[in-house]
């Protein structure tokens, strides 16, 4: 998608984050019904679901809104949702998200693979310093997030 301003990249960026909180807190949730609150996974979905909170907040301060119409705003949000999640949350747990840690662990590594990717074209087509670097900034979490995922999976098939 080709954005035409930093406040679309933060507009979209904030809804990306809105889902990928949702995502960690229903993984959570997964993994505390299994009685499985002890374990080193829940413990780096906490870490990372406050990284994904504080990033949001990030782009929150520097969102000052769109000028544009509630249609595209509505077009902007399903385009952002679509990017993490085709099909919605629904379509991801009809998928097996919720199944158990090997697909979780690999919905979400998809996951934070986009946001990278998203984030950094973003910053690569953003006029404003601030924004940029901030987007930029916040790719280098999510890919620190990727990583910690990929570990947790080779635990898994290893």
């Amino acid at each position: 998608m080709k954005i035409q301003s930093a406040q679309e990249a933060l507009f979209i960026a904030c809804e990306m984050e809105r889902g990928a909180i949702q995502l960690y807190e229903r993984a959570q949730m997964l993994l505390g019904s299994l009685y499985r609150d002890k374990e080193s996974l829940r413990s780096q979905l906490a870490s990372m679901l406050a990284d994904e909170k504080q990033h949001l907040l990030q782009f929150q301060n520097l969102y000052t809104g769109l000028d544009t119409t509630l249609e595209k705003q509505l077009t902007f949000s399903a385009v952002a949702a679509d990017m993490l999640f085709p099909g919605g949350l629904m379509g991801a747990v009809r998928q097996g998200l919720l199944k158990n840690d090997r697909s979780m662990l690999a919905f979400a590594a998809s996951a934070e693979r986009t946001a990278v990717e998203t984030y950094r074209a973003f910053a690569r087509q953003c006029d404003d310093p601030r924004t940029a670097e901030m987007l930029e900034g916040i790719a280098l979490e999510e890919d620190k997030h990727l990583r910690v995922l990929m570990e947790h999976q080779a635990t898994l098939d290893g």
